[in-house]
């Protein structure tokens, strides 16, 4: 769903109060009405027969003192041009280039006067922009109709990928036919050497498959692609948004060349089924290098399953309100990431966007009075002004040896992509007793079972409660689409969910929001996905519970008593907005359960 634009709005205000087009009330509400019915203001100004659509172009070319533009004839196929910026930028700066030639980018905006959009659009194309203006209207409309085009053509790859599945299918039999033929026995080394000569044919018909599979899992926004055995084939699925979904199923008579040619790019041994294997390789795609990590995993009747993590470089940093962290949790995180020492964690599940955050925190911290040392597996986005470091654990260079060579460096902020182990952790500490801010991340499922873990780890209560300035916890979760959801009146029980402390408001009406499908989302109900968190901050109190060794509930009671928002809480707060549903968040963080019992409450 495209936001409300917000950086011209209060110039656009300002010009009808003082040209007294409208009165402080009128404005306000129409304003009103903008934000209830989530459509722009432009749009209201022109229906409530306030301004004509020319007159209003005219005055916005005035205010922004450039060219307004009609998205109506801008092209929505034009990949060349549009693959120069990522999707989530231009729906979220509400911006598209409208044309590139002689080196000359033209880019129509919403806000001309965002620089900080432009500086994204000058350092991910190496151009200085010509900025341009438009309606936000037209550019909502011209962006619906464009995520209708990438849909449709998601649907056309899935064809054809299964078109190719069936080509393949043909292929193999043909080649076992011929190996059937001049059976000379099997040489391991001429298989290697066959293998590599394939990985050079981009002719090959398995190359091309396999090559349009993590090109399809890339299109699709898909974090895992999962290869898994089944009777007589294989299947393929994709994680996106958090949940797996299949995409294609490949022929038993190719499984075996398929795995052989993935092992081969992640350059594991092709030879060697007995055993979990852990790879990477790299893929260009669209002018954007996409790092992807390969495990293999023996299963039963000798065949392996396989999991590729498509790790994507972060295309820009946001803000901590866009994340979606509370007031409150931003005042929080600013107090953490402003102290002169300590340590700040960031837990969740794999995927839960605990990257983001960090990078979100560096961005603030960073400036020329400090020294800010990372490192990372891999850099996901190169930082300006950051000493960025990669493990390379081939080199001896891992977490914990490189939080001993960065100490050396004169650091002031460390940030390490995460905690694995005890030598890490007990590093961290050390650094954090010595004066510097520690920043990583740790697999953890809240803030207050992130101390479990460390005690689990091997630190001791009184090194942690020492060292521990706070921690983050958040998950993700999939955001009702805003095209296709549709309310209803919650029954008593949701209510009691959501209103456990608050038994009054248990006979009022409440409406709520549920998902129901649309080409638009694919027909899953949902599109992208907001984070929930919660902020625990280590103050006296709780320094003092962790050191006496009591249990998480006491720290987490204690937390919350302190003023933590819980993961719960949050996600209750997402529900009433009407931005996600009772489905999806029960399935992310488990049954929201009732303190009280029911029948006691009625």
């Amino acid at each position: 769903m495209i936001s409300t634009a917000t950086g011209f709005r209060s110039k656009l205000e300002q010009y009808f109060l003082q040209n007294q087009l409208m009165t402080a009330g009128e404005l306000d509400n129409l304003n009103l009405m903008s934000e209830q019915g989530g459509l722009p203001l432009e749009q209201l100004l022109i229906a409530n027969n306030v301004i004509s659509q020319a007159t209003l172009v005219e005055i916005l070319g005035g205010i922004f003192n450039t060219k307004v533009i009609s998205l109506k004839d801008v092209p929505y196929n034009d990949m060349a041009l549009l693959e120069l910026l990522p999707d989530d930028l231009m729906e979220e700066k509400r911006l598209l280039p409208v044309s590139n030639q002689n080196g000359r980018l033209s880019i129509a905006m919403v806000d001309p006067l965002d620089r900080t959009a432009i500086n994204e659009i000058t350092f991910l194309t190496g151009m200085r922009p010509q900025v341009l203006a438009c309606l936000e209207m037209e550019f909502r409309d011209w962006w619906s109709k464009y995520e209708s085009v990438q849909t449709i053509k998601a649907r056309g790859s899935i064809e054809k990928q299964q078109e190719l599945t069936s080509t393949l299918q043909a292929a193999s039999s043909d080649k076992k036919e011929r190996d059937a033929s001049t059976n000379t026995g099997v040489n391991l080394d001429n298989i290697k050497q066959q293998a590599e000569a394939e990985l050079q044919d981009n002719a090959n018909p398995l190359v091309k498959f396999v090559n349009s599979l993590i090109i399809q899992a890339i299109d699709m926004g898909a974090s895992d692609l999962h290869v898994e055995p089944r009777v007589e084939k294989y299947v393929v699925r994709f994680r996106m948004d958090g949940v797996l979904k299949r995409i294609v199923e490949i022929p038993g008579a190719m499984e075996n060349a398929i795995m052989t040619r993935l092992k081969v790019m992640a350059k594991l041994d092709i030879s060697d089924k007995r055993r979990p294997q852990d790879g990477r390789m790299q893929m260009t795609y669209k002018n954007t290098d996409y790092n992807i990590r390969v495990s293999t995993l023996p299963v039963t009747d000798g065949r392996e399953k396989m999991v590729m993590r498509i790790l994507r470089p972060a295309k820009h940093i946001t803000d901590f309100k866009k994340l979606g962290f509370s007031d409150k949790d931003v005042t929080h995180i600013e107090h953490l990431y402003k102290a002169p020492y300590g340590i700040v964690l960031v837990c969740g599940p794999t995927g839960s966007g605990k990257s983001t955050t960090l990078y979100t925190i560096l961005n603030k911290i960073n400036g020329e009075i400090i020294n800010v040392s990372t490192v990372e597996d891999p850099v996901e986005l190169k930082l300006e002004g950051i000493n960025q470091s990669q493990v390379n654990p081939k080199a001896d260079f891992t977490f914990a040896s490189s939080m001993r060579a960065l100490l050396r460096q004169d650091p002031d902020v460390i940030m390490v992509g995460e905690i694995r182990d005890y030598e890490t952790l007990e590093a961290g500490i050390h650094a954090a007793l010595t004066g510097h801010l520690v920043f990583s991340t740790i697999h953890a499922n809240s803030s207050a079972t992130t101390i479990t873990r460390m005690l689990e780890m091997g630190a001791s209560a009184s090194l942690i409660s020492a060292a521990l300035n706070g921690v983050i916890a958040q998950r993700l979760v999939r955001s009702l689409c805003g095209h296709c959801k549709v309310p209803y009146e919650a029954n008593y029980e949701e209510k009691l969910k959501l209103f456990s402390k608050e038994l009054e408001r248990l006979e009022e009406p409440l409406t709520l929001y549920k998902a129901v499908g649309c080409p638009m989302c694919k027909d899953s109900g949902y599109s992208g996905r907001q984070g929930l968190y919660e902020v625990m901050m280590v103050n006296r109190e709780l320094r003092h519970l962790i050191s006496a060794q009591v249990s998480d509930l006491e720290i987490e009671d204690a937390a919350i008593e302190n003023g933590m928002t819980s993961l719960v809480e949050c996600a209750k707060s997402k529900i009433l907005a009407g931005l996600v549903d009772f489905t999806e968040i029960e399935r992310v963080i488990g049954p929201i359960i009732v303190d009280a019992p029911t029948e006691s409450l009625h």
